[in-house]
């Protein structure tokens, strides 16, 4: 078995970039399918991303025939990453190859609802064209299912993201950082953290502090004008990016694991925390509610709502007996749902399944 991936390179931080190095970086895995890799996605603007894109396609067409490619496996997106990635599986589907759409736009949903009639039908053309379309949880099937219709929808197949799960539970029970990593936009509700962590000041003990991780490349707001806006220098902190070299001592100090998104896929910031045993806030959206369990693992809001989170930050915050609860949960569900070791097993089959 051959397999060529294409999806994002070093540049695009987040989780894409996340779940790529993950196979990437399993030698395993990598061995077993005699995996390829092209990068066909930068961090730029609009025309250089293209001219990026352009200037890959013929080593992707090289790589088909030097390699003898079976499957060409694409990561994407929403917006221009439907058309651009979309043309490398119908290139590879003249080719020979068996394909396969790896879905991870977090706003694909709400972007195909805006289009007009003759950018839908482009987009169906497109869904329908792979063998097997991946959507990375059982909320986005019924969406991908409804675009390409009765005749494909067996192709649709879940796929959850996956991380690598400690051997036992790591979490901190005594920790005093409330975190939250990932883009920091509104999307992902940033504003709303502020906001909700604001109004508890005066109901936590002082040594609890937000502690912020991050890019704010896409914000019009710089997070630390916001942190000033909301008048939380004292307790919120900006850090940068959460590498993999400080992501252990930063989660060490993690008391809980705070996304409030409005839109998402199945972030890998829940994942990743999960394995480590911290509970999570997040909202009822997407695949969220299929990693956490309300009351159980974690809490689930509406996103908007910061009362609720405020509410929901003061209980996990002052009861220690509700955090190891959650601790526990939250690790267990990770290891049994999450872990990368069952993730490649599956993926390994679905390509095994459609070369037969």
């Amino acid at each position: 078995m051959n397999v060529l991936m294409i999806g994002v390179d070093e540049t695009s931080v987040g989780g894409m970039l996340t779940v790529v190095n993950n196979y990437r970086n399993n030698r395993e895995f990598c061995k077993k399918v005699n995996l390829q890799y092209i990068a066909t996605v930068i961090r730029a603007g609009k025309f250089k991303k293209l001219f990026t894109f352009l200037s890959k396609i013929p080593r992707i067409i090289s790589m088909i025939k030097k390699e003898k490619i079976d499957i060409v496996h694409v990561h994407m997106a929403e917006r221009g990453s439907v058309f651009r990635e979309g043309f490398v599986v119908w290139l590879a589907k003249k080719k020979g190859c068996k394909t396969i759409i790896h879905m991870h736009g977090a706003t694909i949903e709400d972007w195909y609802r805006r289009q007009n009639k003759v950018v839908k039908r482009i987009v169906k053309k497109i869904f329908c064209l792979p063998d097997k379309m991946l959507v990375l949880g059982e909320n986005w099937r019924p969406f991908i299912e409804n675009v390409v219709g009765e005749k494909f929808k067996n192709k649709v197949t879940v796929l959850y993201n996956a991380v690598d799960v400690a051997d036992t539970n790591q979490y901190n029970v005594n920790a005093s950082n409330v975190l939250f990593y990932g883009m920091l936009i509104q999307r992902k509700g940033i504003d709303d953290l502020l906001l909700a962590f604001k109004g508890i000041l005066d109901k936590i003990p002082k040594h609890i502090m937000l502690i912020l991780y991050g890019d704010d490349y896409d914000s019009e707001e710089k997070i630390n004008d916001k942190i000033k806006r909301f008048g939380l220098i004292e307790r919120a902190h900006y850090n940068g990016w959460l590498t993999n070299e400080n992501r252990e001592s930063v989660f060490k100090n993690t008391i809980v694991n705070v996304l409030p998104s409005y839109n998402e896929g199945l972030p890998m910031t829940i994942l990743e925390s999960m394995g480590y045993g911290i509970p999570n806030i997040s909202t009822n959206i997407a695949a969220i509610p299929e990693a956490i369990d309300n009351g159980i693992n974690g809490f689930l809001i509406t996103p908007g709502d910061t009362e609720s989170l405020s509410n929901r930050l003061l209980e996990i915050i002052n009861n220690e007996s509700l955090r190891r609860e959650m601790s526990n949960a939250a690790y267990q569900k990770a290891k049994d749902n999450f872990s990368l070791f069952n993730h490649f097993r599956q993926l390994i089959s679905i390509y095994n399944d459609i070369l037969n």
